[in-house]
């Protein structure tokens, strides 16, 4: 049942009220109501009459028109600005709960404007864009964006969905009629860049035909999220068709972001479009560098060097891909290199730390721990939490015993702690809170503690090999708080062992 508040915004007379009071405003010289009005006016020099004032109102709530709007109203038993609003961010960021909503309320498909443009009815946009000069590019609804950015980025324009089709014609009416085909948003989590309409159609859903239009309209294929994101789709049709239309190999870390996984035709691909194998980052990290961290395979390895990649590169903390093989515990590649012409120099260090990580467990406290000279150049330290990802626990317990900090930074700003606690590795986890690692860092990016990263993993790594209720039990017998908004987890285990502590019922 709707609270007092809600009926009161579903009462149709109370936005009757508001229409009038506009036009009460506007009519004795309000500056901000006669603005409101002239935005939404057919024609210049008007003098406001009542269905001016109600067509506004309809408007700023999402509606090509009064009647439309009243239509709604009184046919829906919806709390519009609570439901419809929470479907247009599901639409946005959470497909199934997005279709959940849908299913449960058919009444949001004619929920205004936005709706229109989340669903792909391109119809009723085809109409607004004829009722509304400058609608293409009017920044509207919620998020203040242009009409496009709704399109590109509404989850149902993924390529499997059925109402993509719908969301191409919506975007090619926009096009039409003027919108900006690199219209962008900024994102509160990556404040530095924006992220444009064709990452949206690309990266974010794979939707060829989208890209396709956008492209055609002169959307910039180099627009430094778009290639970049499009790799991460193992059909990479979308890459395909950037790299057709002009897309640059070489931007920064897009190779890199490739060898994230093993895919071969993805990796010749961008070899053959131009991209560099000798590209560094601010790191200093070769795509070489990056595919032995990365434990990519002998034939993705040997593709690199086929391309040119030098074999004896050295990041800023002075490592080959031969040292990051061994402290991998990838003998194999690192053999390979070696036959490859790859320089087998070991700093100290690096030696200490392959003695102590294959060295039998109950022998390992005979060895001589590593001495402050050994810590090698500025940026050793980040071995830990890089070790820590790739679940290399015995050369994470050298590395702590060799005396680098527990919680240093590794990838976002996390620490080792970050790293374990998200991939759920109970066994590295374990040994960095014996070491005293921290449980109240924040990592740079998102400003999650160790516990934040634990609920988040739970939800979204799915590489199948942690044990997230172990690392539940180790959390909480340390002191960690897991927040509320993240309970229950939905996962059998780790919610008994939540039950076991009080955190839920």
């Amino acid at each position: 049942m709707p609270t007092n508040s809600e009926a009161l915004r579903l009462n149709l007379d109370y936005y009757r009220k508001q229409a009038k009071a506009l036009l009460k405003a506007a009519k004795s010289g309000d500056t901000d109501a006669i603005q409101r009005l002239e935005a939404h006016s057919q024609t210049g020099g008007f003098v406001p009459a009542l269905h001016d004032a109600q067509r506004t109102i309809a408007r700023e709530q999402g509606f090509a028109s009064w009647p439309r709007f009243k239509a709604f109203l009184v046919q829906s038993k919806l709390d519009f600005d609570g439901i419809a609003t929470a479907f247009l961010v599901a639409a946005l960021s959470d497909l199934k709960r997005a279709e959940e909503m849908l299913a449960a309320h058919p009444e949001l498909a004619g929920a205004g404007l936005h709706s229109a443009l989340v669903l792909g009815d391109s119809t009723q946009i085809e109409e607004a864009v004829r009722e509304v000069p400058g609608f293409a590019k009017t920044k509207i609804g919620p998020r203040k964006w242009e009409p496009l950015l709704y399109v590109c980025f509404s989850r149902f324009a993924g390529g499997k969905s059925s109402r993509a089709a719908g969301l191409v014609e919506t975007a090619r009416v926009l096009l039409r009629n003027g919108a900006d085909p690199n219209a962008s948003y900024v994102d509160e989590h990556w404040p530095d860049s924006g992220l444009p309409c064709l990452y949206g159609a690309t990266g974010l859903n794979n939707n060829p035909s989208l890209a396709l239009g956008l492209l055609q309209a002169g959307a910039n294929p180099n627009d430094s999220e778009s290639l970049y994101h499009s790799t991460e789709h193992p059909d990479l049709v979308c890459m395909k068709l950037l790299l057709e239309h002009g897309a640059s190999p070489s931007a920064i870390n897009v190779l890199k972001h490739m060898l994230d996984r093993e895919d071969l035709e993805g990796l010749r691909l961008l070899l053959t479009a131009g991209a560099d194998p000798n590209q560094v980052n601010c790191r200093g990290e070769t795509a070489l560098h990056w595919a032995v961290w990365r434990g990519r395979s002998a034939r993705v390895i040997s593709m690199l060097l086929d391309s040119g990649a030098a074999v004896d590169a050295r990041r800023n903390d002075g490592r080959t891909a031969y040292a990051l093989a061994l402290l991998g515990g990838e003998t194999d590649i690192a053999a390979m290199l070696a036959k490859r012409g790859a320089n087998t120099e070991l700093s100290p260090l690096d030696r200490f730390v392959i003695e102590f990580a294959t060295a039998d467990p109950n022998e390992s406290d005979r060895l001589p721990l590593a001495q402050p000279d050994m810590a090698g150049p500025p940026g050793g330290e980040r071995l830990v939490p890089d070790l820590a990802i790739s679940h290399r626990t015995s050369a994470v317990r050298a590395l702590l015993a060799a005396g680098l900090p527990v919680d240093a930074r590794g990838e976002l700003g996390g620490t080792a702690l970050h790293h374990a606690c998200w991939k759920g590795y109970a066994d590295v986890v374990k040994i960095l809170l014996d070491h005293g690692a921290s449980l109240a860092v924040e990592d740079e990016q998102f400003h999650g503690t160790p516990a934040g990263w634990f609920g988040h993993g739970l939800q979204n790594c799915h590489e199948g090999s942690g044990d997230y209720a172990e690392v539940a039990r180790l959390l909480l017998a340390a002191g960690a708080k897991i927040s509320d908004r993240d309970l229950p987890t939905g996962n059998v285990e780790v919610d008994a062992v939540l039950r076991e502590h009080g955190l839920i019922e």
